[in-house]
């Protein structure tokens, strides 16, 4: 759960200020999107059907 993994992350990291995220159904869902602005995050979103928007976070995966 995307929601559940933010919330750890920002209690060892922090509250960011923004987080990009790709362009999928789950990430663009009123409750993601309520969660993040709840928190005062701006969300950004990757350019649709854009791998390379998304290039260090892709390469990433790949490894």
């Amino acid at each position: 759960d995307a929601i559940k993994h933010l919330m750890q992350a920002f209690s060892v990291l922090g509250i960011p200020k923004s987080l990009k995220t790709d362009n999928r159904p789950l990430y663009k869902s009123r409750e993601f999107c309520s969660f993040l602005q709840q928190w005062g995050v701006e969300h950004k979103t990757g350019i649709p059907h854009s791998p390379t928007g998304q290039a260090i976070v892709e390469r990433t995966h790949q490894n």
